[in-house]
């Protein structure tokens, strides 16, 4: 993985936090990182290419302040999922709300509970619940249902 140089200080004058965060991302990932907003004061959003999620990540957390993932969450659309991550900075007094999409035929994305261990138990749930597949995730298995269950409960198809 390249070296991503990001500056620890707002360097413009009247950046804030949130502006500061959302250029880093534009300008680390151009192709990948879409959509950034501040929302409200402490709280940012933006998309970012599912190829990617893994190296935007460990840039958050090493080079952006970002040390807590508090939730990922998993919606289903007619055509694809989103997978929402909920990513903090306490010394920033920042969230994060970082989308990353998949196709509904291949929904897969990379762990980040290598990142942030508390991914690891939010996406065996995504994965239990909707079918997110999450690729290199240490033991991606089923955690609310028995293990022989063949359907994802949350997801729109299912009929119970």
């Amino acid at each position: 993985m390249e070296a991503v140089s990001i500056e620890k200080a707002p360097s413009r004058i009247g950046e804030n936090p949130e502006q500061r965060v959302l250029r880093a991302l534009a300008e680390s990932f151009p192709k990948t990182v879409s959509d950034g907003a501040r929302l409200r004061p402490g709280l940012v959003r933006a998309k970012v290419d599912r190829s990617d999620i893994f190296r935007v990540c460990r840039v958050l957390k090493d080079n952006l302040g970002f040390e807590h993932l508090t939730m990922i969450s998993a919606v289903e659309y007619d055509d694809r999922f989103e997978i929402v991550y909920h990513i903090a900075s306490y010394q920033s007094k920042l969230l994060l709300e970082l989308i990353s999409t998949t196709p509904k035929d291949d929904p897969t994305v990379d762990s980040i509970s290598s990142i942030w261990g508390g991914a690891n138990w939010q996406e065996r749930e995504s994965y239990d619940l909707m079918g997110i597949v999450f690729r290199s995730h240490p033991k991606l298995e089923r955690i609310l249902l028995p293990k022989d269950v063949l359907y994802h409960p949350l997801r729109k198809d299912f009929k119970g």
